[in-house]
């Protein structure tokens, strides 16, 4: 299953929107006519940018609002503060869909189409969603199904230590399909950590064993490794020359592996016996990707977790230029506020991928005018004005100030006036 197209209405800050996404083999159509490069190089990534408070998160949450609508009455979710507050006027109702593109795995045929929809309804203080259509597909009522997979992490996504009854509590608590994507809507949920049901594979499926752990090994980044080994009930992870258990390691670390493991849960619980977990279809959403990730890893995250699961459909939220450079403007979409009562959605007007950090941070997707410092940019203005006054030292100074982020590409020399720019040539000679 994959999501080729959503619709929004009066969903939080989003007045109205419609998105095509991408997914693995989707063909060039009217959708992407202004895209130059087609296929891109990773064609089963769709990203989201812009302030916050703009947008990005409501739409993962629309997509699996959509998703789970068919047993809402029963997930456990309980909607609150979805339907959107204008200043002026009520809004008593929301209203969100997808078109999707069906698979063999989802109990139906390969191309087959549905469209899940699902309203919100705000009656009193009380908000309750129901879906506005009937799934005939019956998998999807199934827990332990592969068919219409979907994941989803929040901003706030984490791990805790959980017991085989803990797990058997929450399938209580919660349905499965909401389960995967409850920390989308709930703060202090948290995801299954793998020392929860992992050690218990390795005698009772090894072959499914094997596959987790291999995957484990691939979507990690290079400074760590699986080592496979248990400490107290806690696994323990090679870094440098140190075995650390999870719980000892770095945020960023912990975050990434925490989702990644729930990620590679859901995918065993569903899986058929002797089924490859790469070949794998769905989709995954994960809010602010780049959370607590170093810059070095961010060069590589997502292109790695693109090809290791070709087969996944990823929806992404980043704040990262570092994340957005090994991207190209096909793959994303920028959300920005405008002068009306929602957001704007539409792709850059520029290629994206390779651009350094700083060109990405000045472009239209982050709109800064500079990425200094405020106060230092000031203080470059004021070198600028009292050069062109005839200041004894200032040009100079400024020439010094303009080249400190590297003389090669000095930030903000572009500002300079044109006498200034003279001035420069002439010093390096």
């Amino acid at each position: 299953m994959y999501v080729r197209h959503l619709k929004i209405r009066d969903l939080r800050a989003i007045r109205t929107a419609e998105i095509d996404l991408l997914y693995p083999g989707r063909q060039q159509d009217e959708a992407y006519h202004d895209v130059t490069r087609w296929p891109p190089r990773l064609d089963n990534v769709n990203v989201f940018l812009g302030n916050n408070g703009s947008g990005k998160s409501t739409i993962l949450s629309a997509i699996a609002l959509s998703l789970i609508s068919p047993i809402a009455s029963s997930s456990g979710y309980r909607p609150g503060s979805l339907i959107r507050r204008p200043r002026s006027g009520n809004v008593h109702s929301a209203e969100v869909s997808t078109d999707l593109l069906l698979h063999e795995q989802d109990g139906g045929r390969d191309g087959d189409h549905t469209t899940f929809k699902a309203q919100v309804l705000r009656r009193g203080d009380i908000e309750f969603l129901q879906p506005s259509n009937d799934v005939v597909y019956e998998p999807f009522f199934e827990d332990d199904n592969s068919a219409f997979f979907f994941v989803g992490y929040g901003a706030s996504r984490r791990t805790e230590a959980l017991s085989a009854n803990d797990l058997a509590t929450r399938r209580r608590q919660r349905a499965v399909r909401y389960e995967r994507v409850a920390s989308l809507f709930e703060d202090h949920y948290a995801l299954t950590p793998l020392s929860s049901w992992l050690p218990g594979w390795r005698s009772e499926n090894p072959g499914r064993y094997r596959q987790v752990v291999n995957l484990l090994n691939r979507l990690l980044p290079p400074s760590i490794t699986f080592t496979e080994e248990l400490e107290a009930g806690d696994y323990l992870f090679g870094y440098r020359t140190l075995k650390l258990p999870y719980s000892a390691l770095s945020d960023g670390y912990r975050i990434y592996i925490g989702w990644i493991g729930d990620l590679l849960y859901h995918l065993c619980m569903g899986a058929p016996s002797g089924f490859k977990l790469i070949e794998s279809r769905g989709v995954v959403m994960v809010d602010e990707v780049d959370l607590h990730i170093h810059p070095a890893w961010q060069r590589i995250l997502i292109p790695t977790l693109s090809r290791t699961l070709s087969n996944i459909q990823f929806i992404f939220t980043t704040h990262s230029p570092l994340v957005v450079s090994t991207l190209e403007r096909s793959n994303i979409y920028y959300v920005q506020l405008g002068r009306g009562p929602t957001p704007e959605i539409h792709r850059p007007e520029e290629e994206t991928f390779g651009l350094s950090a700083d060109q990405l941070l000045r472009s239209e997707v982050f709109g800064l005018d500079s990425s200094r410092d405020p106060e230092f940019a000031e203080k470059l203005r004021d070198l600028s004005q009292a050069a062109e006054r005839g200041e004894e030292g200032a040009a100079l100074a400024y020439l010094r100030g303009a080249s400190a982020g590297g003389a090669e590409n000095p930030p903000d020399a572009g500002d300079a006036p044109e006498w200034l720019k003279s001035f420069a040539e002439r010093s390096k000679s």
